[in-house]
């Protein structure tokens, strides 16, 4: 993943590029079209801590435009909201 300022001089942008931002993106599209309004990779989970992956449950399988690779996916449990 690369951050930072690109562009020419008298106009930079930040701006995030990589794969973990398009896997995010793709999420984010998801999440747009169920009744669940955030979505994570499950790898993304797997990396968090004990306390925070509670929070979790795992909804399914996808893939995610522009890969090839089934993607397992998580939404936050509903703990009484």
């Amino acid at each position: 993943m690369f951050a930072g300022n690109v562009g020419a001089e008298n106009r930079y942008e930040y701006t995030v590029i990589g794969d973990a931002v398009n896997e995010a993106a793709r999420l984010a599209d998801l999440a747009k079209t169920t009744d669940r309004r955030i979505l994570c990779s499950d790898a993304a989970i797997a990396r968090a801590d004990a306390a925070e992956r509670k929070h979790w449950v795992a909804t399914g399988s996808v893939v995610l435009r522009g890969r090839s690779d089934t993607t397992h996916v998580s939404a936050p449990a509903d703990e009484g909201v």
